[in-house]
């Protein structure tokens, strides 16, 4: 019986003998997934095809996915939510704000103590979901940011020493550089 209730065909779909190179649609699909960057996961979310499967699919045509694109993609997603619970945070504050004003117009003894109970339990609210930020994160986001900030920098380099075939840190690429701060110059100062 096949896992993950899988269609008898998928195996057949990954076994194929070595000189055809049909792939069958299904396979079709993983690989072109795979083969423009999405990972594991989303390839089985989207066709619908099981992880195990879009994982042996994958290794049959020689596709391996990539953890750090994965890592980053977390990161980012860790953010917006981060972000987004900044967000609710502050509006609960802003909620508070209402409540005090109901506190303070209350009539009755109950509205009182109703607009009291609301600003508590908004206050209790807003310290869960304000984002905690420790110093331990904020140094990982600095290192993370200068280790990408060390990336772009290395690919700029390379991508000048390919341009103009000098060492960056030579006196040619000096001049290079100077040429092209002087004509940088000139092209804002012209109307």
């Amino acid at each position: 019986m096949p896992k993950f209730n899988e269609p008898e065909s998928i195996g057949n779909e990954v076994a194929r003998p070595a000189g055809d190179n049909l792939v069958q649609p299904r396979a079709e699909m993983v690989v072109v997934l795979a083969q423009q960057g999405m990972g594991r996961n989303e390839i089985s979310r989207r066709t619908g095809i099981p992880w195990a499967s879009v994982t042996r699919i994958a290794k049959a045509n020689g596709i391996t996915f990539d953890t750090s694109q994965t890592e980053v993609a977390l990161r980012a997603r860790i953010a917006q939510l981060k972000q987004a619970q900044a967000g609710i945070a502050l509006g609960l504050h802003e909620d508070i704000a209402v409540a005090r004003m109901l506190l303070r117009t209350a009539r009755t003894h109950r509205d009182y103590a109703f607009a009291s109970k609301a600003i508590g339990d908004l206050t209790q609210a807003a310290q869960r979901m304000t984002p905690e930020v420790s110093e331990q994160d904020e140094i990982d986001e600095t290192k993370q940011f200068l280790m990408d900030l060390k990336s772009a920098i290395a690919l700029e380099i390379g991508q000048f020493e390919q341009e103009h075939g000098v060492p960056f840190d030579s006196p040619e690429a000096r001049e290079i550089l100077n040429k092209m701060r002087y004509q940088e110059a000139n092209q804002d100062e012209q109307p």
